[in-house]
C-alpha cells in the first residue's frame, strides 16, 4: 500500500505542486524551534513560514492587506471625534456591513481602547447589542478598524427629535419605552459579563426599521472581575482615579469626578435614567451651555425635576418619579440594579402612572365637605376616615384603607364634596385627575366609554338620592 503524504506546502493543497523531498527536508531544517510546552515560536515578521517553504504566497505584511479586496467602500455614514465609520460591501458574504476606522493620527493613544471596543462588543452576543464581524489590521499591523452589523433606521435621538410633539402620547409613548426596555435588556446582560458601559445616551441607541434596538459604542467600556482580554504586544488602555470618559450630559457624579473604582452597574443606572429624561423633556439631565458646564452639573448631582423643565403639557408622574431615582446622586439612592429599574418602568406602561403619588402627614385633611372637586384618590398606604358636619357635629361614616377608593364620581362632575376624608395615619394616595384617567384609558376606547357611562349613573343616583333628603327636610 502506497504511503499517504500530508502536503507541505500551498502550492500542494492546490493540486499544483510536485512532491519535492528536498523542498522538504529544507523546510523541516528551517522550521522555529518548540518551547518545552511544544508550541512553535513566533516566526520573523518578514519572513513567513509560506516564504521558507518556496511558495509564492505574499509574506504576512501583504496578506494582511486581504481585506481590501474583499471591501468595496460605499461612503462615510458618520463620524466622530477620533473615528469614522464607513458603509462597506462584503464581497465575499454578498451583504452591507459597518466598518469603524480609528484615525490614529488624531488619537495615537487611543488605539488599545479601539481594539478592546472591538472585543467587548464581539463578546456580548446580546439581540440588542450590534454584532462584531471581524477587527482588521493594517499594513503595520495596528488594529486599526473593525466591521459589525450595518443597522438601517435612526438613532434614539432623532427619534425622540422627530416625534417630540407626540411622544407622550399613549401609542407612541409605550413604543418609545418598549425601545427603552431593550436597551435595559442589552445593559443587564453586559452587566451579567462584567461590562459597564459608562456613555449610555440617545445617540448611542440605534433603532432599527423595524423596531430593533441597538445600544453601541462601547470604547469606553470599563470591565470588572473578567479576565483581561488583552492581546500580548498590543498596547493597554490606560485610565485609574482622576481619568474621565463618556458624556458629561449624561453622566453619573462618581464617573464625572474620575473616580473610576466607583464605576460599577448603578452608573449605567443613571445612563438610563437620562434616557428617560431626556424622553420626557427633550433635553438631557445636564443641560450646560457647553460641555464644561455639563461636566459642572454632572459633579454637582443636581437634576431639576421634569415638570420643572416642561410647564407647557402634562408630564406622567410616575415617569418622571422613575427618572428622577434613577438619576439620584447617590448610588445608594438609585436603583441598585438595571433589573429593578425596567421592572418599574413595565409597571407604567401597565398602567397607573399617569396617577400622582401625594404623601399626607396624619390628621391632614384630604378633601373638604362642600368644595369644588377635581380629583378622586386611590388608597395605597395607611389609613382614612369618612365623616360629615351636621349641626357643628362630626359624624363619622366610616373608616378606609389600603386600595380603597374615595371621590371617584367627582372627576365627571362638579358636583360639591358630600363629605370630608381626614388620614387617621400617614397615607399615600394616588390622586386621579380626569385628564390622567383620559390619558391611561387612551388605548382602551370601549373602557373608557364604559368607566364614564358608569361614572355617569353614579352622579345621576347620587342626585336623585340628594334631591330625596331635600325633599324630607322640607316636609318636616
Amino acid at each position: 500500500m502506497a504511503e499517504r503524504r500530508e502536503p507541505t506546502t500551498d502550492k500542494e493543497y492546490d493540486g499544483e505542486a510536485e512532491a519535492d523531498s528536498t523542498a522538504g527536508e529544507r523546510a523541516s531544517a528551517e522550521d522555529p524551534p518548540v518551547d518545552e510546552a511544544g508550541t512553535p515560536s513566533t516566526a520573523p515578521l518578514d519572513r513567513h513560514p509560506t516564504e521558507r517553504l518556496g511558495s509564492t504566497v505574499p509574506p504576512m505584511r501583504m496578506r494582511l492587506d486581504a481585506w481590501r479586496d474583499r471591501y468595496d467602500d460605499h461612503g462615510e455614514l458618520a463620524r466622530g471625534g477620533m473615528s469614522s465609520i464607513r458603509t462597506m460591501r462584503d464581497n465575499v458574504m454578498q451583504r452591507e456591513v459597518a466598518m469603524k476606522v480609528l484615525d490614529p493620527g488624531k488619537d495615537p493613544v487611543g488605539m488599545a481602547h479601539f481594539a478592546q471596543e472591538a472585543r467587548i462588543t464581539g463578546q456580548l452576543d446580546h439581540p440588542n447589542i450590534v454584532p462584531v464581524y471581524d477587527l482588521q489590521q493594517d499594513g503595520d499591523l495596528l488594529p486599526t478598524r473593525f466591521t459589525m452589523k450595518l443597522i438601517e433606521g435612526e438613532t434614539f435621538a432623532d427619534t425622540l427629535e422627530r416625534e417630540a410633539r407626540v411622544r407622550l402620547h399613549s401609542d407612541t409613548l409605550e413604543r418609545l419605552l418598549q425601545i427603552f426596555l431593550k436597551v435595559c435588556d442589552a445593559v443587564s446582560f453586559a452587566h451579567s459579563r462584567g461590562v459597564i458601559h459608562c456613555d449610555i445616551k440617545p445617540s448611542n441607541i440605534m433603532v432599527g426599521s423595524h423596531g430593533q434596538a441597538y445600544l453601541m459604542d462601547w470604547g469606553v467600556a470599563v470591565e470588572r472581575g473578567v479576565p483581561s482580554r488583552q492581546v500580548p504586544g498590543e498596547p493597554r488602555p490606560v485610565g485609574g482615579s482622576g481619568s474621565m470618559s463618556g458624556t458629561p450630559a449624561y453622566m453619573a457624579p462618581e464617573q464625572a469626578w474620575g473616580r473610576a473604582e466607583e464605576i460599577d452597574p448603578r452608573t449605567d443606572v443613571y445612563g438610563l435614567g437620562g434616557i428617560l429624561y431626556a424622553l420626557l423633556t427633550l433635553v438631557p439631565p445636564h443641560n450646560g451651555i457647553k460641555p464644561a458646564h455639563d461636566l459642572e452639573l454632572a459633579r454637582s448631582g443636581q437634576v431639576p425635576p421634569p415638570r420643572e423643565v416642561i410647564t407647557s403639557e402634562p408630564l406622567p408622574p410616575g415617569l418622571c418619579r422613575i427618572a428622577m431615582r434613577a438619576l439620584y446622586p447617590e448610588q445608594e439612592g438609585r436603583y441598585q440594579t438595571v433589573e429593578a429599574l425596567k421592572a418599574d418602568v413595565e409597571r407604567f406602561v401597565r398602567g397607573g402612572g399617569w396617577f400622582e403619588a401625594v404623601h399626607y402627614d396624619e390628621g391632614a385633611l384630604i378633601v373638604r365637605e362642600g368644595d369644588v372637586p377635581d380629583a378622586a384618590f386611590i388608597i395605597t398606604e395607611g389609613h382614612c376616615e369618612l365623616f360629615r358636619e351636621a349641626d357643628g357635629k362630626r359624624k363619622v361614616m366610616g373608616t378606609m384603607g389600603e386600595g380603597e377608593v374615595f371621590g371617584e364620581t367627582s372627576i365627571f362632575g362638579d358636583t360639591a364634596r358630600t363629605a370630608s376624608v381626614e388620614a387617621t395615619t400617614d397615607v399615600t394616595v394616588m390622586r386621579v385627575t380626569r385628564a390622567a384617567l383620559t390619558r391611561e384609558l387612551e388605548r382602551t376606547e370601549w373602557l373608557r366609554a364604559f368607566v364614564e357611562t358608569l361614572a355617569q349613573r353614579f352622579i345621576e343616583l347620587e342626585h336623585r338620592i340628594r334631591a330625596l333628603e331635600d325633599e324630607g327636610k322640607a316636609e318636616r
